[in-house]
């Protein structure tokens, strides 16, 4: 069941609403939020291209319930909307928060992977704060970061570490 919710005032002006950009957007500093998924074609979360009206909309889920943002002519607008939305403020909270300091192992990893020239993947999707790192309070022993990844298809276990830095790297 598909619930519609009426705009209200949460968009800056007409121009704004029909998914062009007006000169109200450009000073409410707005964070429009990257897609998670890499197969997306919009490049922005809950927003879609559709075929049928050949627009791209906005949309969330809100309790199971999916929630319709509006219909814009460009990807921009359309995350601009969600952006607005108290959907998007609360996305662009989660990835403002500072991230929590790393131990002293972990900042070893760290400097370790900066002498070799290496990057770790950084994370919003996750607690752990890096790509394929997972948290596993209930696994004994002192290694609780598990990380994977997918080759081909299929979920690769790649081990436990003592600290999501050392997972990461």
């Amino acid at each position: 069941m598909r619930t519609r919710v009426r705009r209200t005032s949460t968009a800056a002006s007409p121009a704004a609403e029909c998914g062009q950009s007006g000169a109200n957007s450009l000073s409410e500093r707005l964070m429009l939020i990257p897609a998670i998924r890499k197969d997306s074609t919009t490049g922005y979360k809950n927003v879609t291209f559709n075929r049928s009206k050949n627009k791209f909309q906005a949309e969330v889920q809100d309790g199971g319930k999916r929630i319709f943002l509006g219909c814009f002519d460009t990807a921009q607008g359309a995350a601009t909307a969600y952006a607005r939305s108290e959907y998007g403020r609360a996305d662009a909270a989660k990835l403002l928060q500072p991230r929590p300091a790393p131990t002293a192992a972990g900042a070893e990893a760290i400097r370790q992977a900066e002498r070799e020239g290496l990057t770790l993947a950084t994370s919003s999707n996750n607690s752990t704060g890096y790509k394929g790192v997972a948290f596993c309070p209930k696994h004994s022993g002192s290694k609780k970061y598990e990380l994977s990844v997918w080759v081909g298809g299929k979920k690769v276990f790649l081990g436990y570490f003592a600290t999501a830095e050392q997972a990461a790297l």
